[in-house]
């Protein structure tokens, strides 16, 4: 028997259209699903950005208060340095009987400093400490006097002998008292301090007044020395050689080590003072023991000490150890 092949519908119709019926529903159901899934799709980004968005906002409010804290707390370590700065300088100022008693007021002055500090933050819901450390405190010998009223008799002194460290080291001079002359004949004219570590290594520093103004010029090992700064002539100007300024202006070159590294220990003399008038003030720390030998006045003094600084929040913990000189040059 032959085999029936299907063959398209008949003249009815009604073979084809329920095809294309079926073809027409599958089509509905894609479009749906397009659009089904772009919808998810939108929702999805949507809700992703309202998700990056509240993780932004997050971190610049949590990054906004570890800044203020972190703040604070630099606030606190600057205030307790400069404090405890300013106690050292006063204690040496009031020049004690010895180092003992330098050292004694020193510790004593910085556990004031710690009940005031925790009061004065106490009200922003911090918790300082601040403590000196005994055995960190270093003597050194707090020098000053009258250039020319060095007792020695003639126009030279000894500021310090076997310096291991200087700071707050201001040579006071007055103007009209300087001679006058130029870096060329400064090295045999005018008023100078010398540093010498004892290795045929010097650095000269010299003052003079240079048509109308005080004038600073450094030299290396007795060669011709470079200006490195001047100022308008006043009744009296400060040459704060280890803050490198002159009277109020900065003056980069005046410390001695911009020329390179001073072997230590080093003597630091003043030469020619018959060619200047003025005072000296510096406090020097000795290579070995507390007091460094010197023609003007030197008591006893601290010269450094180490401070235990903590400051607490509920959002921070902050705890340091800064040593404090004030005055100390940066090299």
């Amino acid at each position: 028997m032959a085999a029936v092949i299907p063959g398209p519908s008949g003249g009815d119709g009604s073979r084809d259209d329920g095809v294309r019926g079926g073809r027409r529903f599958r089509d509905a159901d894609r479009g749906q699903l397009l659009l089904v899934s772009g919808l998810v799709v939108a929702v999805s980004l949507v809700a992703l950005v309202v998700l990056l968005n509240a993780s932004i906002y997050s971190e610049n409010v949590a990054t906004r208060g570890v800044e203020a804290a972190d703040g604070e707390a630099l606030e606190v370590r600057a205030a307790a340095v400069e404090e405890t700065g300013k106690l050292i300088d006063g204690t040496n100022r009031n020049r004690l009987s010895d180092h003992d008693a330098a050292a004694t007021a020193v510790e004593n002055g910085t556990a004031d400093l710690d009940a005031h500090l925790a009061r004065a933050y106490a009200d922003r819901g911090g918790v300082t400490r601040v403590a000196a450390d005994p055995s960190s405190i270093r003597g050194g010998s707090y020098v000053t006097g009258n250039l020319t009223a060095n007792r020695t008799g003639d126009s030279n002194a000894t500021l310090a002998l076997d310096v291991a460290q200087i700071r707050g080291f201001v040579v006071a001079v007055d103007s009209a008292n300087l001679s006058s002359t130029d870096a060329s004949g400064a090295d045999t004219n005018a008023f100078f301090l010398e540093f010498d570590d004892g290795v045929n290594e010097t650095r000269e520093v010299y003052v003079y007044n240079e048509t109308g103004d005080v004038t600073v010029a450094v030299g290396e090992n007795g060669s011709a020395p470079t200006v490195v700064c001047s100022a308008p002539a006043a009744d009296r100007v400060a040459v704060d050689l280890t803050g490198e300024r002159l009277g109020d202006e900065p003056c980069p070159g005046l410390w001695p080590s911009s020329a390179g590294a001073l072997g230590t220990p080093y003597d630091v003399t003043m030469e020619r003072t018959d060619a200047a008038n003025g005072t000296v003030t510096a406090t020097a720390r000795p290579d070995t023991g507390d007091a460094v030998a010197s023609d003007h006045t030197a008591t006893p003094a601290v010269y450094d000490a180490r401070i235990d600084l903590s400051y607490r929040t509920a959002e921070l913990r902050f705890e340091t150890t800064v040593r404090v000189a004030p005055g100390e040059p940066d090299a």
